[in-house]
């Protein structure tokens, strides 16, 4: 299953240090570097204006992300906090799932939201 680990700062994340000097941000690296080599990270890094980041991660269940987030020598020293997120199915150019979306899709639901009275 796929799951989107959002990060920002927690208690012990220094305002005063340019994000990739913050504590355990090397370690940090690291760890999510031996997860991508597990094909575990599928993709991750900082957020543009470098106000935390996300991590997309394939693991079974949620129990073994929040093993995984939890172990982040970031989170476990409070320069990080987290939230996770269970990435629905949708569309994806890695596994090639692409639901073709058009106008047979904009009518089979305009006809449920009618029969809703939301439009």
């Amino acid at each position: 299953m796929r799951f989107l680990v959002l990060l920002k700062p927690a208690v012990n994340w220094r305002e005063d240090v340019h994000f990739h000097n913050q504590p355990f941000m090397p370690e940090h690296a690291v760890y999510i570097q031996e997860h991508y080599n597990k094909d575990e990270v599928v993709l991750a890094g900082p957020f543009e204006d470098l106000t935390g980041g996300a991590i997309v991660v394939d693991f079974e269940g949620k129990d073994e992300v929040i093993n995984f987030i939890e172990n982040d020598p970031t989170v476990m020293n409070g320069i990080f906090t987290y939230e996770v997120k269970r990435w629905g199915e949708g569309m994806s150019k890695f596994e090639d799932k692409n639901p073709n979306f058009g106008q047979d899709y904009l009518d089979l639901k305009h006809k449920r939201q009618k029969e809703l009275g939301i439009i």
